[in-house]
């Protein structure tokens, strides 16, 4: 029967891989949220804006310009951090892609030493019959 010595290696590999998986799809949605923020924030900037045009009284205009700078500054830091976000993602995608890396290593490890294991079951299996074959010719020729 066939035993991969480096078996639980193989597994603590796959399962690091699996976690970086999950961080990686946890960062994707992370900037897609942000990504989603970024428009609501800049449709009502825009609104706003238009908001801007029809008010006359000036207290109005103040509030409205006040608010106009709170929604800029909330879509630059949500900018930033959405650049921030997206050099972490291309982090991960290095540990991923080195994570899978090490796994097919491995995986083509167990392959290899599967199919050596396979050649020397063949192998006994050959010898076996051949010794059966010969000591059957060897019972023909003494009757």
């Amino acid at each position: 029967m066939f035993k991969f010595k480096l078996e639980p290696v193989l597994k603590f590999r796959k399962i690091k891989e699996e976690e970086v998986i999950k961080e990686f799809q946890a960062k994707k949605k992370e900037i897609l949220d942000t990504e989603q923020k970024i428009k609501n924030l800049e449709t009502n900037l825009n609104e706003t804006k238009i908001q801007k045009k029809e008010k006359i009284n000036i207290n109005d205009l103040k509030l409205i310009d006040n608010y106009i700078r709170g929604l800029t500054n909330n879509i630059n830091e949500a900018k930033e951090k959405l650049l921030r976000l997206q050099y972490e993602l291309k982090e991960i995608e290095e540990k991923l892609h080195q994570a899978r890396k090490e796994r097919k290593i491995l995986e083509n490890l167990k392959e290899k030493k599967y199919l050596e294991y396979i050649k020397e079951e063949n192998l006994k299996e050959q010898k076996f019959l051949d010794e059966i074959a010969s000591i059957a010719e060897n019972r023909k020729m003494s009757k």
